[in-house]
């Protein structure tokens, strides 16, 4: 029998955005109450979701690595806006 990560292949690279999403939100200063609090919760769900399906996380992914600027991370980013409304910083 087949243990259970094997059998859900979908499980792996849902977690592994996710992480992705939890390191730019850390590295651009989301602040997570606010970005909890949001629309009852609703658009940080959706910022997830977005982020599952981003056809960027290369991108993403190198952006983390290089020390790139927000600026950078908005050119490509579909949650840049949210991440740009739950900073502490306000970049």
């Amino acid at each position: 029998m087949q243990s259970d990560e094997r059998r859900w292949p979908q499980t792996d690279r849902v977690w592994q955005q996710f992480a992705l999403m939890d390191l730019v939100m850390q590295r651009v200063g989301v602040d997570p109450a606010v970005a909890a609090r949001m629309a009852g919760g609703a658009a940080l769900a959706e910022a997830r979701n977005t982020c599952l399906s981003c056809p960027f996380h290369r991108e993403c992914r190198r952006w983390l690595e290089s020390g790139g600027d927000f600026s950078e991370l908005a050119g490509f980013c579909p949650n840049a806006g949210f991440f740009r409304e739950c900073s502490r910083r306000r970049a």
